[in-house]
């Protein structure tokens, strides 16, 4: 290999290389992830005598046109489509950070599940629903209204209006996030500020309360923050991923074939 070739290979394997996180030691009895966890819940129940206040359409209407587009756009990262296309980019663009798509897919699709779960069990009216045909809100003055209770009607729910406890597109932005963040260190309040926007873009849509995007979140920060621990499922994803490295070809290998 002459010169030129060393000099091209060299940069091209310092920039698809990505140092593997370093893993917890031992686990601890109360991570910090399961501290936010707490703190959210604890948030969200405060929050639900401000639910109406908060999602107000002239609260709303108060945000800049161009920053609610802004904000829209951010729902992408709180979609399974956009958890796939994230992983397809890593897949192709960052070759030595393919090993941790399983786990960045396992923090934010797992915690979806399990909202997903939830909404099947509560039953509570979107903010949506207290819009009339001619889209004045009649918001209710007690967030007691809005609730219909668990297995209200003795079966699953199945209905998309009933379905506002939590916010499953919370749970997979604030799971991507925390699994991006452990890949990807230096990029951890780029990947939280964009699922902060993606709380709020389920809000100002009208898809769901504060409180509900808060226990979403908390679901997140339990669940895939558990994945970044060194027990359990996270130990034995820390274990596919040094495997997939040592089984991976060198990258000179690589390139001549």
């Amino acid at each position: 290999m002459n010169k030129t070739s060393s000099i091209a290979t060299g940069a091209i394997e310092s920039a698809t290389t990505v140092e593997a996180p370093p893993a917890t030691a031992t686990r601890q009895v109360i991570p910090y992830n399961y501290l936010l966890s707490i703190g959210l819940v604890g948030l969200a129940v405060l929050c639900l005598n401000w639910d109406s206040t908060l999602s107000h359409p002239d609260n709303v209407k108060s945000v800049p046109g161009d920053l609610r587009k802004f904000i829209g756009l951010s729902e992408i990262f709180a979609h399974g489509f956009g958890v796939l296309v994230i992983s397809l980019v890593l897949w192709l663009l960052v070759p030595n950070a393919a090993r941790f798509i399983p786990r960045i897919a396992m923090c934010a699709f797992w915690p979806s599940l399990i909202v997903n779960g939830l909404k099947l069990q509560f039953y509570r009216w979107r903010p949506i629903r207290f819009f009339d045909e001619f889209s004045v809100s009649h918001f209710p003055a007690d967030q007691s209204e809005t609730w219909l209770g668990w297995f209200a009607y003795d079966k699953w729910n199945m209905v998309y209006a009933t379905q506002s406890f939590p916010s499953a597109h919370t749970a997979t932005a604030w799971g991507l996030a925390i699994g991006m963040s452990w890949a990807f260190p230096k990029g951890r309040w780029l990947f939280f500020g964009i699922a902060l926007l993606a709380s709020v873009q389920r809000v100002i849509s009208f898809a769901h309360w504060p409180s509900d995007v808060l226990v979403g979140a908390a679901i997140a920060f339990c669940f895939a923050g558990a994945l970044t621990q060194n027990w359990g499922v996270g130990k034995w994803l820390s274990r596919l991923e040094s495997h997939w490295d040592h089984s991976k070809p060198s990258g000179d290998q690589t390139l001549q074939n």
